[in-house]
């Protein structure tokens, strides 16, 4: 299947037209899924690729590499934000908070876990020769709704698959034991749910700009999800980061459908809750790996 089909494809599975509007609700953050009916490869090693004299990409769930992680991700995120003219300012009260905020969120995605994940999720870094992050991305699986194109949140989807197989006899969970993972959702989820791989965290410092740098994180994620056994990858960007929207077209993603989705804002100084939720025109875009 060439890219045009399977973008077309999408739009089809989850009945949306591009270009139009449906608000979604406060418990998902919508994104359309195509669904694979792929075994997962076995995982490749992908522990440092060297890039330049000066830089190289390694994945990391150490959770003090992911509180610095955090830290940079606030840093060119938001402070050095694309999609706003000169940055966010933010207080050093804010700064803190908002970076409490993103270290949680990212260790619960990425860090390190005494058992297996569910949903396989990979944090990638690059470091610059003095050591620090220069830029970062993440992808995780997800489980989606084929008839609506929402992602279910990663504890939902972790308590539905789990929560499944406990349903099931010992006789049937012993018929899954060596399955691929799409293939013990396809046994176990509702016939409207499956799974997709998800690119997120994507964050280049501004003093390692335009050297192709986002490219090759980008590239480190997809890797990634086809050794997991998926053949495309998906993501949102907001409409109006038009740096974003404009990188991830180069990289061959297309468009599947633009509508109002929840985003985090940075709440005003002093706040009770530093991250509050308001409804932005969004972008999905999908890539055949």
């Amino acid at each position: 299947m060439n890219s045009f089909c399977a973008i077309a494809t999408l739009c089809l599975l989850f009945h949306v037209q591009p270009g139009s509007s449906t608000r979604v609700p406060a418990a998902f953050v919508s994104c359309p899924v195509l669904p694979v009916r792929m075994g997962a490869r076995p995982r490749q090693s992908r522990r440092a690729w060297p890039l330049s004299p000066s830089a190289v990409i390694s994945q990391v769930d150490d959770y003090l590499e992911i509180k610095d992680t955090a830290c940079f991700f606030v840093r060119a995120f938001w402070e050095q934000s694309t999609a706003i003219e000169g940055g966010l300012q933010l207080s050093e009260a804010q700064r803190a908070a908002l970076e409490q905020v993103q270290e949680g969120d990212m260790s619960e995605r990425y860090g390190k876990l005494v058992g297996k994940r569910k949903l396989m999720s990979e944090l990638f870094v690059s470091r610059g020769d003095d050591g620090m992050v220069e830029a970062c991305a993440g992808v995780e699986v997800a489980v989606a709704d084929r008839t609506t194109g929402q992602v279910l949140k990663r504890n939902k989807g972790e308590e539905l698959l789990t929560g499944s197989l406990a349903a099931m006899s010992a006789r049937e969970r012993n018929t899954l034991r060596r399955v691929s993972l799409t293939e013990l959702a396809d046994a176990v989820l509702p016939s409207n749910l499956g799974l997709v791989p998800v690119l997120s965290n994507l964050a280049v410092g501004s003093e390692a700009r335009g050297q192709g740098l986002g490219q090759q994180m980008v590239q480190q994620c997809e890797d990634a999800a086809k050794s997991w056994g998926f053949g495309e990858m998906l993501l949102l960007v907001e409409a109006s980061n038009v740096a974003a929207v404009s990188l991830y077209k180069k990289l061959g993603y297309q468009d599947v459908w633009t509508q109002p989705v929840q985003a985090a804002r940075v709440a005003e100084d002093g706040a009770a809750n530093i991250v509050s939720y308001e409804m932005v025109e969004t972008c999905a875009l999908g890539k055949v790996l």
